[in-house]
């Protein structure tokens, strides 16, 4: 028993002096490894349909080499598909949705809700509009039939990239600068 007592200890004490010379000597800043390589192909992940996945949140940031803007849902990771398109328009109609840019990416969320069971909007900005390099303005275009729609103007046609990421769920699109 005195063995096995030792023997924890000296682990324990192992771990806490590989934690605190790793707090100290952090070594090489890594990036994050983000994804597919940035492509103009259209991309997609399908998902079973699971009840309350809801949006509440959209931003846009500035990254070291992209631009980006992140989707955050609440009740888990819905499936989506992102494109290139003419135009973005509303889901539900032909009415189109007016953009800043030169090219436009729709990003479609299914299934997924941007309201609660009362019809009340889960998340609250609606449109962001940026001055960065690629990223031009975000657009909500639309909570219908089980799809969340949005529509993004860029300056100009560039490689995009998907990436899914947990705690909080979320879905971050990469716009190459």
């Amino acid at each position: 028993m005195r063995t096995i007592v030792r023997a924890l200890v000296l682990v324990l004490v192992v771990a806490f002096l590989a934690g605190a010379w790793q707090a100290r000597h952090p070594g090489p800043a890594r990036r994050p490894v983000a994804g597919r390589p940035f492509g103009t192909a259209p991309r997609a992940r399908a998902r079973p349909a699971v009840a309350a996945t809801r949006l509440v949140g959209v931003r846009a940031a500035r990254q070291d080499g992209y631009d980006q803007v992140v989707f955050t849902f609440h009740g888990g990771l819905p499936g989506w598909r992102v494109a290139y398109v003419p135009a973005v328009r509303r889901d539900g109609g032909d009415q189109v949705v007016p953009l800043r840019g030169q090219a436009f990416l729709a990003v479609v969320f299914d299934p997924a809700a941007a309201h609660d069971p009362r019809g009340a909007p889960t998340f609250p900005d609606r449109t962001i509009t940026t001055t960065y390099p690629t990223l031009r303005q975000v657009r909500f275009a639309g909570d219908f039939e089980g799809q969340v729609a949005f529509g993004v103007g860029l300056g100009g046609r560039t490689g995009f990239r998907v990436t899914e990421l947990t705690g909080p769920a979320r879905v971050a699109v990469d716009l190459r600068t």
